[in-house]
This record gives structure tokens, C-alpha cells and sequence, in this order.
């Protein structure tokens, strides 16, 4: 399902989502989509579920006590490490790495271990302007989800989850608030040529 709604109140119910995996956006006229995605993920996850939100640097601070304030539980923050890429931000600083908060709805593991850094993942800004990589959303999603499992993106963008849970045998719910990224989404889907296999990374 690919729907147009906002992370402020997401057309979900009560624990019904195995796992959020989103990117939402980082400029700081933004950040209340991390404090409405904390309260949604603290509804809407079955128990034991997880959310992993990809950020910026800048504001991680107010993400975390957003995420803590919402009564979620911290697991990790995982580090995303870009490779031939590179994010200025205007205080000049130079980022290598992405960061991801795991939290869950209770008392959770993962199903494999994701401690510490991946390496090799990157953007990729064909189909959004902030888009990123399906590998690194595939790796995430397979390693804290099952086969069969509901995983949603209220920040669909360019589809990137949509195909990496296509990939690994998921069911994907997917909102914007951008019509064009709807679009955009839905005809990368239509026109995808999912393989039956693929290797995790190009490398």
C-alpha cells in the first residue's frame, strides 16, 4: 500500500507494524517528523517491534530525548558508513557516515547481530533528492524483520524501502506527504525488475 498521510498521524493501527525503517528529512525546520514518528512508532509497532530512523548529525541530541520522551527503548545507534560521498553541512563540517537510532517497543533483539558500522552504503539521488541506497535499507530491514513481516516508511521518498522489502520477501506500507514522491514511487515499482537473487552489496 502506498498512501499520501503524514507521519503526524499515520492511517495505521494500534500494533499492527513489524518494523519502521524511514529517512526522514534533517533540516532543522523538520524536526518535529522525529518527534511525531516517536509518538507513531510507540502506537502503531506491535510489541517488541522496531524503528530505525536514519540521521543527520547536527540535531541528534533533541532526536534522542524525542525518541526516549516517547517512551520507546533504546537498542543502538548504528552508523551507516558512506563510501565516495560526502555531507556538508553549513558549519563546514565534513560527514562520512550516517547515523541510524534503533529503538523499539519494549524489550527487543534483533535477529542477527548489527552492532557497530556498515560499510559501503551511499545515496542515491535518481529518484529523490535526498534518496538513499537499497542495499543499506535491505541489510537493516533484513536484520531486524522476518520473512512476511509489515515494515513501513511514512518517508517513502523515492521508493528505496519499497524495493528493498520486495527484495527480501517483505510487506511494505509506505506514506508521503508529497504527491510526486507517491509518483515516483509507484511507477519505480511498476517498472522494477525484482531479481530472485541478489547479492547483499555490489562489492
Amino acid at each position: 500500500m502506498i498512501a499520501q498521510a503524514t507521519c503526524q498521524h499515520l492511517p495505521l493501527a494500534e500494533d499492527s507494524l513489524d518494523l519502521i525503517f524511514t529517512d526522514p528529512p534533517y533540516l532543522k525546520q523538520y524536526l518535529p517528523c522525529y518527534f511525531w514518528l516517536a509518538a507513531e512508532a510507540r502506537r502503531v509497532l506491535k510489541p517488541g517491534g522496531f524503528v530505525l530512523a536514519m540521521c543527520g548529525g547536527y540535531y541528534l541530541n533533541q532526536i534522542f530525548r524525542m525518541f526516549d520522551g516517547a517512551g520507546l527503548s533504546y537498542h543502538w545507534k548504528l552508523e551507516n558508513l558512506m563510501q565516495n560521498s560526502s555531507v556538508v553541512w553549513p558549519s563546514k563540517i565534513i560527514a562520512r557516515s550516517k547515523s541510524i537510532l534503533a529503538y523499539s517497543k519494549g524489550a527487543s533483539h534483533p535477529r542477527c547481530n548489527t552492532l557497530g558500522a556498515l560499510h559501503g552504503g551511499g545515496m542515491d539521488k535518481r529518484f529523490h533528492e535526498w534518496g538513499q541506497d537499497v542495499n543499506t535499507a535491505r541489510y537493516y530491514i533484513d536484520c531486524f524483520s522476518r520473512p512476511g513481516a509489515l515494515v513501513c516508511d511514512p518517508f517513502i521518498g523515492g521508493g528505496t524501502t519499497a524495493i528493498a522489502c520486495a527484495l527480501i520477501d517483505r510487506r511494505c506500507v509506505s506514506f508521503d506527504i508529497d504527491p510526486a514522491a507517491i509518483a515516483t514511487t509507484v511507477n519505480r515499482l511498476a517498472g522494477a525488475k525484482i531479481p530472485t537473487a541478489l547479492p547483499m552489496f555490489d562489492f
